[in-house]
């Protein structure tokens, strides 16, 4: 199901308001860093780099979540809770969105193409 999924925000950037197909403007924390793949708000600076990379439309990490189907939803009380795709998986909102901190800390960033992979499935023991 999430190889089916598409994404079509197109919202201008929340950090500089960068139009999609827009570069950044120097200094936006929701720029990727190309070193980590995690926002700039994560790392600003730190890597000498202070600017530039085209804005898509989509936040770091969201177009890797949701191409895993790693979705959360915010649960009473238990906080945001992984959760399976829904069949309107690009309709999220508020209570229902990709699973960011999911892909933050489980995927790894490929700095070659500048992208996340999504990782290994463990060995089974058969």
């Amino acid at each position: 199901m999430a190889a089916e999924l598409t994404l079509a925000r197109g919202e201008p950037c929340i950090g500089c308001e960068a139009q999609v197909g827009q570069d950044h403007l120097v200094g936006c924390r929701e720029m990727e860093c190309p070193l980590t793949g995690l926002p700039q708000s994560y790392c600003p600076g730190r890597h000498g780099h202070r600017g530039g990379g085209t804005w898509t439309g989509l936040v770091p990490g969201e177009a890797a979540a949701v191409s895993f189907g790693w979705f959360a939803a915010l649960k009473p009380g238990k906080g945001w809770t992984p959760v399976s795709p829904q069949a309107d998986a690009g309709a999220y909102g508020e209570g229902y969105m990709p699973d960011f901190n999911r892909v933050f800390y489980q995927a790894s960033w490929d700095r070659a193409s500048q992208q996340w992979l999504r990782p290994e499935a463990p060995p089974s023991d058969t």
